[in-house]
């Protein structure tokens, strides 16, 4: 017999991680057995900003169970692990933080860009730091030998190979384009970058001047210091006879504009007036309309009129240079009132575009910035970046479907190929410091010179450094640019295998099997990884790919510091221990879906971790050590359990194969507690008494084993400290059997996941048989738990059976009366029984209780506390809808004991 302390101590939870990590089995390649599949996923790595929120607990609970469950399964199971230099993340809160010190006012020109690099990647490495022992303090069975960082040397070289290789297949290139400009932050961000903001705003319609025929509508008005043209619907009657003709406008004494009348199916008729002033250089979609004109008769100009700094330009006028949007908005529009050329003025609320990391509404400019071409042919391929990034989730890579990508929820990847469709070309270059600096060199004195008649390269592209010119010999600098973060991570799941070196990891791990992600970031990075990968390995980057929701608060609100809702995961771990948060994030997620958190989850889940630790505390005290092996049924109850247990392995190990984690743990839950705690091991007690003890202690100890295991993915702290206290290994492990602590082949952690045996028909029997015992059980407790009966007090009885349960129930008489304090005498039939069942009636030998005046008033508190409960949106929103069930199950039955009591 073997005695486990009273309660479960998750301070121990370092020591178990610190066993596995030793064991060397996160690392596939020392995996016991024979495992020729792998089954890899690569984590989502997080920023090195700061530390793990709950939004990492659940992307590590989900991962970890799924690795765990592969591993249990015989693959040879890889999670690399790693983590995001996220370039303008980090770079943005070390620029705050040194603002907040009171040091700094601008950091970047007080420092210069070395001595900020330097403070930047002091503060990554600690946040870094971190960040891993928090990975580990989740449970996560990560391969730390292969860890990666997107800043790392390997991931460097990765990065820039990818650069020069799409650079000359023409795919990256340097171009003048209107992009995303933060004025705060003075860089670039991608039209996923943008956080959309709410906001009220004036919606003006007014003419360019009073001969003008055409009156246009805008919340910009500043920007019309640069319009090039008005654009109308080509059917638009209104406006048909202006199409072609070009207008001249004095739009201030000085700013005379040259506008031309343009047809563009684009345009709404019904917004506005339906015609469109057209500013090229601040607006990416009249940029495009410049685009498609160019060198055609119908072209049209660019006017940028705002600049990098956010304020107006030499080419909005004199009476603007210099002057802020907003400054410019309000004298413009008072030059336009007083002229009398504003027609309606209207107040409208709009969404702007934020940058994500500075918060300042970003302006739409023209600059010269580096791109990613994604609707340029492939050399060599026929097809587009954007043709493999459909093809991937449609018909499959090269068309093979088996080389398909699979979405679940389904529903993502209709999103995602709407994004394609509307996919522009990808600004790819950043004006910040911390990332990875552009491989592109350019003349200092920024003029190409000519060697043997022909000009120098420029810019040259090249991993290695080049100071000088190998033409001209001119001095080189490299570009100061570095590249958006999502260039790097794009390559996430090969350059951690080895690229573009020929490894092989790269050959076994990839394409990786599975990964999960939030939906927030389909477009950041699964778009983007798809893109890489089959751009630069021919295949695709994953097979899999679970998306899900955020978490949120008990009121369904996002956490924030700002609402002061933060949890932070540490001090639930720290109070309630990992397998009860764990359970708590994995609990009520569905794919694609947002969940609700709270703190009386994680509570609810500890006292289940604690219910676990006390049932095999229960049974490894009272048996005795055996080789467990499947055991043999003698009673109907033993019968029972095993079909049961059998049937919850199926639909635990269907749930994990279909991504199912809360449908698993809801069945594996109910199975544990509720079936195995409070039925059989009650039972089990009763049947050692009968002389049963070895073939129900193999049960017990064989139903624990598979317990456990099924456990394992969700709560591995726990499982793993219980197993060696079993002091078996299974035989089909293939493992030889160790004594308790000797060798690491004794860990739960690669012991096989639980066979499914094919259901006998006396096992198909127990399972309709016994709830009918169950069920007159329960009825008979309830009656003595109203009538507060004495439990100890024995009561006789009188029982009617139908026939076709007649023999089980007589059968086990003994049993019942062990679970219910009931001795039954059979009879033919009842007039007047205590309780009614479908095929049975009892009658209970009790005396009447009559019902006090306190016992009434008792009776309507519980029943208004019920109807309280019942319609909290609260309760309803959070409790699983079997327990809403029963509680109005609950409230009808008492209700009916008043009536009749009154």
């Amino acid at each position: 017999m073997r005695e486990l302390p009273k309660a479960y101590d998750h301070t121990s939870e370092s020591d178990a991680y610190q066993q596995w990590e030793s064991s060397g089995f996160f690392n596939p390649d020392n995996l016991p057995g024979e495992r020729k599949e792998p089954f890899t996923i690569s984590m989502p790595p997080p920023n090195v900003t700061g530390v793990l929120h709950l939004g990492h607990a659940l992307e590590n609970a989900i991962m970890d169970a799924m690795i765990r469950y592969q591993r249990m399964r015989g693959k040879r199971a890889l999670l690399v692990a790693g983590t995001d230099h996220a370039a303008i993340a980090t770079q943005a809160r070390v620029e705050k933080n040194l603002i907040e010190s009171g040091k700094y006012q601008h950091p970047r020109e007080e420092l210069g860009r070395e001595n900020l690099l330097a403070i930047i990647r002091d503060y990554a490495e600690q946040s870094k730091t971190t960040i891993l022992s928090q990975i580990r303090r989740m449970g996560t069975s990560c391969d730390w030998s292969r860890l990666a960082y997107t800043f790392d040397a390997q991931r460097s070289r990765a990065v820039n190979e990818l650069f020069i290789r799409m650079y000359q297949d023409g795919l990256v290139y340097r171009g003048y384009r209107v992009i995303n400009w933060s004025v705060k932050g003075q860089s670039t961000c991608s039209d996923d970058e943008l956080v959309y903001k709410e906001r009220s705003a004036k919606f003006y319609t007014f003419r360019y001047d009073a001969q003008f025929p055409i009156a246009i509508s805008t919340t910009r008005p500043e920007t019309k210091l640069g319009d090039t043209a008005v654009a109308v619907h080509p059917d638009d009657t209104r406006y048909r006879q202006y199409i072609g003709k070009t207008f001249t406008a004095e739009v201030g004494a000085d700013k005379p504009l040259t506008l031309r009348i343009i047809a563009d199916t684009h345009v709404d008729p019904s917004f506005g007036t339906g015609a469109l002033g057209v500013t090229p250089a601040h607006s990416p979609t009249d940029y495009e309309m410049y685009e498609r004109r160019k060198d055609t008769p119908d072209a049209i100009g660019l006017i940028p009129v705002i600049g990098a700094d956010g304020r107006m330009t030499v080419r909005a006028g004199a009476a603007y240079q210099g002057l802020t949007v907003e400054e410019t908005r309000k004298k413009f529009v008072e030059v336009l009132k007083t002229s009398g050329l504003i027609e309606k003025e209207e107040d409208i609320t709009q969404n702007v575009g934020t940058s994500d990391r500075f918060g300042d509404i970003v302006e739409a400019i023209p600059m010269e910035q580096w791109f990613v071409a994604v609707n340029k042919e492939i050399p060599g391929k026929g097809k587009t970046l954007k043709d493999l990034m459909r093809d991937a989730v449609t018909i499959g890579h090269d068309g093979n479907h088996d080389r398909k990508i699979h979405i679940t929820p389904d529903r993502y990847e209709k999103i995602y190929l709407n994004w394609i469709e509307n996919l522009h070309d990808w600004c790819i270059s950043r004006q910040i410091w911390w990332g990875h600096q552009i491989p592109a060199w350019h003349h200092k004195n920024s003029k190409l010179k000519i060697q043997n008649s022909k000009p120098c390269e420029e810019p040259i592209v090249s991993i290695e450094e080049i100071k000088t010119c190998p033409h001209c010999n001119g001095e080189l600098e490299q570009d100061p640019d570095t590249l958006d973060t999502w260039f790097s991570s794009g390559a996430w799941t090969f350059s951690t295998l080895g690229w573009p070196d020929k490894t092989t990891d790269l050959t076994t791990f990839h394409p990786t099997t599975w990964i999960q992600m939030g939906h927030e970031i389909l477009f950041f990075w699964m778009a983007r990884m798809i893109l890489m990968s089959t751009y630069a390995l021919d295949e695709i980057p994953f097979k899999n790919v679970y998306i899900h929701g955020i978490l949120r608060d008990e009121n369904g609100k996002k956490f924030s510091k700002s609402l002061g809702n933060g949890i932070d995961p540490i001090d639930i771990i720290e109070k309630y221990g990992t397998d009860a948060l764990r359970l708590a994030v994995l609990a009520g997620i569905t794919p694609g879906n947002d969940a609700r958190f709270y703190a009386g989850k994680v509570e609810h889940y500890g006292t289940f971790v604690n219910k676990l630790w006390n049932t095999a505390r229960f049974i490894l005290a009272s048996t005795e050590a055996l080789n467990i092996q499947e055991p043999r049924a003698h009673t109907l109850a033993d019968t029972w359990i095993l079909a049961r247990l059998s049937d919850v392995i199926k639909k635990i190990t269907d749930h994990m194969e279909q991504y199912r984690f809360s449908q698993a743990i809801e069945t594996l839950y109910e199975f544990t507690w509720h079936e195995f705690a409070d039925w059989y091991l009650e039972i089990a007690k009763f049947q050692r008494a009968q002389g049963l003890k070895e073939t129900t202690d193999a049960i017990l100890l064989y139903s624990l084993e598979q317990i456990l295991k099924l456990w394992h993915p969700f709560t591995p702290f726990i499982t793993e400290e219980l197993w060696p206290h079993l002091n078996v290994i299974p035989a089909q492990a293939g493992i030889q059997k160790q004594e308790k602590n000797k060798g690491q082949h004794n860990l739960l952690l690669i012991q096989p996941w639980p066979q499914c045996h094919p259901e006998p028909v006396e096992g198909s029997l127990a399972t309709t048989r016994f709830p009918k015992l169950q069920e007159l059980v329960t009825s008979i407790r309830a009656f003595r738990a109203e009538q507060k009966i004495n439990p100890k007090e024995v009561l006789p009885g009188t029982i009617a059976i139908a026939q076709e349960w007649r023999t089980i129930i007589q059968d086990h008489f003994p049993l019942i009366a062990h679970l219910t304090k009931v001795q039954f005498t059979l009879a033919d039939s009842l007039v007047d029984p205590t309780l009614q069942l479908s095929g049975i009636s009892i009658a209970l030998n009790a005396p009447k209780k009559e019902e006090t005046k306190e016992d009434l008033e008792s009776l309507r508190t519980y029943i208004a506390s019920l109807k309280t409960r019942l319609t909290d949106p609260s309760f309803l929103s959070k409790a699983p809808p079997h327990v809403v069930e029963k509680e109005r199950q609950r409230l009808g039955e008492v209700e009916e004991k008043l009536q009749m009591s009154n």
